[in-house]
């Protein structure tokens, strides 16, 4: 499943989009533990639910499954000005 990164947390992950195994990936829950594991730095957003997540471009309000062929979009908070 590809994997697309925005703002800030590009420079965390120092890419802005990776393809990763579904094999073990069954839900947004599971990516969020995944990437807790390889991106300490972004585990304390995670944690806090700061981070937004997309599937195919629609965003979520709960754990949904995902599937190897989803684009998972993740963005920092947006704020309006």
């Amino acid at each position: 499943m590809l994997i697309k990164y925005f703002a800030w947390i590009k420079n965390i992950t120092s890419c802005d989009q990776e393809n990763l195994d579904s094999k073990k990936l069954k839900t947004i829950d599971d990516l969020k533990i995944h990437l807790n594991t390889k991106y300490p730095d972004l585990k304390k957003h995670i944690d806090k639910d700061t981070l937004r997540f997309a599937i195919n471009q629609e965003y979520l309000s709960e754990n949904k499954k995902i599937y190897k062929n989803d684009e998972i979009a993740i963005f920092p908070p947006v704020s309006g000005g």
